[in-house]
């Protein structure tokens, strides 16, 4: 059986090394694993093309990196400085579009690249589950993440390569007890997200049975975003 050759960018996070282990189980796949470091850098193109022509047999991406989410110091601080904003873009959006764009360059049996939105990436954060503001910054960077990520779908689909976004929220991490009650009191199914559901997700779009979706924004909160 031929093996799929699947790249996973940020594995030392909490979804990306998940993803490692349960994709260590398969014999059918040969994993190459990055993580950002003083030599590797997923806003550095020169970094990312180094890598691709050492790697032109992958074939698929999932982009697990990036500026993870956070609350600011201060619940009652409005303003956050342009900087904050400016490494959000720099970690969210530019690493991502670099990804992207720099595999498709060099890898030519790209079939499918994947993308961790949020679930702020399509609406405002329900701010009192959160002792402490929600970052704006983290927000303005992953609404423009869905849009790079429908931007190169249409771009790329003829050419059979599908870029998608997984929007994840409530993934059982050892929260507050306070979070976990206020969250799942939103959600309609009453379930904090396994990360084996999450890996069942990636599996399937790192194969062939996901040929026909295209630019999505795949919700996996328990329905949090009905309500």
């Amino acid at each position: 059986m031929k093996k799929r050759v699947i790249l996973i960018a940020g594995y030392k996070g909490l979804i990306g090394n998940h993803l490692v282990k349960f994709f260590k189980k398969q014999k059918n796949v040969k994993l190459l694993c990055v993580d950002k470091s003083k030599t590797f850098d997923l806003t550095n193109q020169n970094h990312l093309s180094d890598f691709f022509k050492k790697n032109k047999d992958l074939e698929y991406i999932i982009n697990a990196s990036g500026k993870n989410d956070h609350v600011t110091k201060n619940k009652k601080e409005i303003f956050e400085d342009n900087k904050i904003l400016l490494d959000y873009i720099f970690q969210n959006v530019i690493a991502p579009k670099n990804l992207i764009e720099q595999s498709i360059a060099i890898c030519k049996k790209i079939k499918s690249i994947i993308n961790f939105a949020s679930l702020y990436g399509s609406k405002s954060p329900y701010h009192p589950i959160y002792k402490k503001k929600k970052s704006l910054s983290y927000c303005i960077s992953k609404h423009a993440m869905e849009g790079l990520t429908k931007y190169y779908a249409t771009l790329y689909a003829e050419r059979n390569i599908r870029i998608n976004n997984i929007r994840v929220g409530g993934v059982q991490n050892n929260q507050p007890k306070e979070f976990v009650k206020f969250f799942l009191k939103k959600t309609p199914n009453k379930k904090m997200i396994n990360k084996d559901d999450l890996a069942y997700l990636v599996d399937f779009l790192c194969s062939e049975k996901s040929s026909n979706i295209v630019g999505e924004n795949i919700n996996l909160e328990g329905g949090y975003n009905l309500w």
